[in-house]
Protein backbone atom coordinates (compact mmCIF):
# COMPACT_ATOMS: atom_id res chain seq x y z
CA UNK A 1 0.00 0.00 0.00
CA UNK A 2 1.56 3.42 -0.84
CA UNK A 3 0.04 4.84 2.43
CA UNK A 4 1.95 3.10 4.71
CA UNK A 5 5.47 4.88 4.09
CA UNK A 6 3.98 8.39 4.28
CA UNK A 7 2.48 7.63 7.00
CA UNK A 8 5.13 6.52 9.14
CA UNK A 9 7.74 8.81 7.31
CA UNK A 10 5.64 11.83 8.86
CA UNK A 11 4.22 10.06 11.78
CA UNK A 12 1.16 9.20 11.66
CA UNK A 13 0.68 6.49 13.45
CA UNK A 14 -1.26 5.58 16.02
CA UNK A 15 -4.81 5.97 16.79
CA UNK A 16 -5.15 8.49 14.24
CA UNK A 17 -3.50 6.58 11.46
CA UNK A 18 -7.34 5.05 10.93
CA UNK A 19 -8.59 8.90 10.60
CA UNK A 20 -5.35 10.04 8.42
CA UNK A 21 -5.79 7.00 5.42
CA UNK A 22 -8.83 7.94 5.16
CA UNK A 23 -8.36 11.78 4.83
CA UNK A 24 -5.65 10.71 2.47
CA UNK A 25 -7.68 8.45 0.74
CA UNK A 26 -11.03 10.76 0.52
CA UNK A 27 -9.75 14.34 0.78
CA UNK A 28 -5.97 14.70 -0.31
CA UNK A 29 -6.29 12.48 -3.03
CA UNK A 30 -9.43 13.34 -4.93
CA UNK A 31 -7.99 17.25 -4.43
CA UNK A 32 -4.41 16.51 -6.09
CA UNK A 33 -6.17 14.69 -8.79
CA UNK A 34 -8.52 17.77 -9.71
CA UNK A 35 -5.49 20.06 -9.53
CA UNK A 36 -4.62 18.16 -12.22
CA UNK A 37 -7.42 18.17 -14.35
CA UNK A 38 -7.50 22.02 -13.44
CA UNK A 39 -3.11 22.74 -13.48
CA UNK A 40 -3.90 23.29 -17.39
CA UNK A 41 -6.97 25.23 -17.61
CA UNK A 42 -5.02 27.15 -14.52
CA UNK A 43 -2.02 27.91 -16.80
CA UNK A 44 -3.73 28.86 -19.77
CA UNK A 45 -3.31 32.41 -19.44
CA UNK A 46 0.22 33.95 -20.76
CA UNK A 47 2.17 34.14 -17.14
CA UNK A 48 4.55 36.53 -19.30
CA UNK A 49 3.43 39.18 -22.41
CA UNK A 50 3.87 37.64 -25.75
CA UNK A 51 4.27 39.69 -28.66
CA UNK A 52 1.91 42.13 -30.67
CA UNK A 53 2.06 44.98 -32.31
CA UNK A 54 -0.74 47.94 -34.06
CA UNK A 55 -0.05 48.52 -37.12
CA UNK A 56 -1.75 51.34 -38.99
CA UNK A 57 -3.87 50.89 -41.91
CA UNK A 58 -5.43 53.58 -44.58
CA UNK A 59 -9.13 52.30 -46.50
CA UNK A 60 -11.54 54.34 -48.26
CA UNK A 61 -14.43 54.97 -46.48
CA UNK A 62 -17.74 56.58 -47.94
CA UNK A 63 -16.63 59.87 -46.44
CA UNK A 64 -12.84 59.49 -47.81
CA UNK A 65 -10.04 57.86 -45.87
CA UNK A 66 -10.15 56.27 -42.37
CA UNK A 67 -7.26 55.33 -40.65
CA UNK A 68 -7.58 52.26 -38.41
CA UNK A 69 -5.28 51.17 -35.46
CA UNK A 70 -5.32 47.85 -35.50
CA UNK A 71 -4.16 45.41 -32.24
CA UNK A 72 -2.79 42.03 -33.63
CA UNK A 73 -1.33 38.85 -32.17
CA UNK A 74 -0.99 35.24 -32.59
CA UNK A 75 -1.99 33.36 -29.91
CA UNK A 76 -2.76 29.46 -28.73
CA UNK A 77 -5.85 28.24 -27.51
CA UNK A 78 -4.55 25.65 -24.62
CA UNK A 79 -8.60 24.86 -23.14
CA UNK A 80 -10.34 22.48 -23.96
CA UNK A 81 -13.18 24.56 -25.26
CA UNK A 82 -13.07 26.94 -28.50
CA UNK A 83 -12.35 30.31 -28.44
CA UNK A 84 -13.79 33.55 -29.91
CA UNK A 85 -11.96 36.38 -27.97
CA UNK A 86 -9.38 37.40 -25.44
CA UNK A 87 -8.90 40.29 -22.99
CA UNK A 88 -5.47 41.73 -23.27
CA UNK A 89 -3.05 44.42 -21.30
CA UNK A 90 -0.83 46.07 -24.22
CA UNK A 91 2.76 47.08 -22.86
CA UNK A 92 5.91 48.86 -25.01
CA UNK A 93 9.32 48.18 -25.54
CA UNK A 94 10.08 49.21 -21.46
CA UNK A 95 7.47 46.37 -20.22
CA UNK A 96 5.27 49.88 -19.26
CA UNK A 97 1.97 48.96 -19.32
CA UNK A 98 0.04 50.93 -21.99
CA UNK A 99 -3.82 50.17 -22.00
CA UNK A 100 -5.83 47.19 -22.19
CA UNK A 101 -8.20 45.63 -24.79
CA UNK A 102 -9.93 42.66 -26.43
CA UNK A 103 -9.16 40.73 -29.62
CA UNK A 104 -11.03 38.61 -32.05
CA UNK A 105 -9.62 35.48 -32.69
CA UNK A 106 -12.80 33.88 -34.92
CA UNK A 107 -11.75 33.50 -38.37
CA UNK A 108 -15.07 32.81 -40.86
CA UNK A 109 -16.95 32.93 -37.94
CA UNK A 110 -15.72 30.22 -36.12
CA UNK A 111 -13.15 30.11 -33.04
CA UNK A 112 -9.92 28.67 -32.04
CA UNK A 113 -10.12 25.24 -30.86
CA UNK A 114 -8.27 23.51 -28.56
CA UNK A 115 -4.43 23.47 -29.54
CA UNK A 116 -4.82 25.81 -32.68
CA UNK A 117 -2.90 29.01 -32.93
CA UNK A 118 -4.42 31.83 -34.87
CA UNK A 119 -4.45 35.44 -35.45
CA UNK A 120 -6.38 37.63 -32.97
CA UNK A 121 -7.17 41.61 -33.92
CA UNK A 122 -8.80 44.38 -32.52
CA UNK A 123 -9.50 47.90 -34.77
CA UNK A 124 -8.08 50.07 -31.00
CA UNK A 125 -9.37 53.29 -33.00
CA UNK A 126 -10.87 54.69 -36.40
CA UNK A 127 -10.15 57.93 -37.78
CA UNK A 128 -13.18 58.34 -40.46
CA UNK A 129 -12.50 59.98 -43.40
CA UNK A 130 -15.60 62.08 -42.18
CA UNK A 131 -13.52 63.70 -39.67
CA UNK A 132 -10.66 63.88 -41.36
CA UNK A 133 -12.36 65.79 -44.17
CA UNK A 134 -13.20 68.35 -41.21
CA UNK A 135 -9.87 69.03 -39.99
CA UNK A 136 -7.00 70.59 -42.15
CA UNK A 137 -3.97 68.60 -43.79
CA UNK A 138 -1.37 69.44 -40.81
CA UNK A 139 -3.59 68.90 -38.06
CA UNK A 140 -5.62 65.42 -39.64
CA UNK A 141 -1.61 64.99 -40.18
CA UNK A 142 -0.68 65.83 -36.41
CA UNK A 143 -3.15 63.47 -35.18
CA UNK A 144 -2.34 60.69 -37.25
CA UNK A 145 1.42 61.22 -35.81
CA UNK A 146 0.32 61.72 -32.35
CA UNK A 147 -1.82 58.43 -32.08
CA UNK A 148 0.74 56.47 -34.11
CA UNK A 149 3.57 57.10 -31.60
CA UNK A 150 1.15 56.22 -28.62
CA UNK A 151 -0.39 53.18 -30.34
CA UNK A 152 2.68 51.64 -32.55
CA UNK A 153 4.98 51.58 -28.93
CA UNK A 154 2.74 48.85 -28.16
CA UNK A 155 5.22 45.61 -28.25
CA UNK A 156 4.23 42.75 -25.82
CA UNK A 157 0.77 41.60 -24.66
CA UNK A 158 -0.87 39.50 -21.90
CA UNK A 159 -3.83 37.59 -22.32
CA UNK A 160 -5.87 37.89 -18.92
CA UNK A 161 -8.46 36.54 -20.27
CA UNK A 162 -10.86 34.93 -22.63
CA UNK A 163 -14.50 34.47 -24.27
CA UNK A 164 -15.56 31.55 -25.02
CA UNK A 165 -17.74 29.95 -28.43
CA UNK A 166 -21.27 28.98 -27.37
CA UNK A 167 -22.45 25.57 -27.91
Amino acid sequence: MIYGPMIRKFGFGGRFSVLTKSAIKCVIIPALMLAGVLAPVAGVWAKTPIPCEVTVKFEDDPEGVATIYRLRLQYKNTTARPITHISVLTFDGGGNEVGNSDADCRKEGKGLDAGQTGQCLNDLQIITGRMANRLTFQDWLAMIRDQQDKLTSVTRCKVVGARYQAD
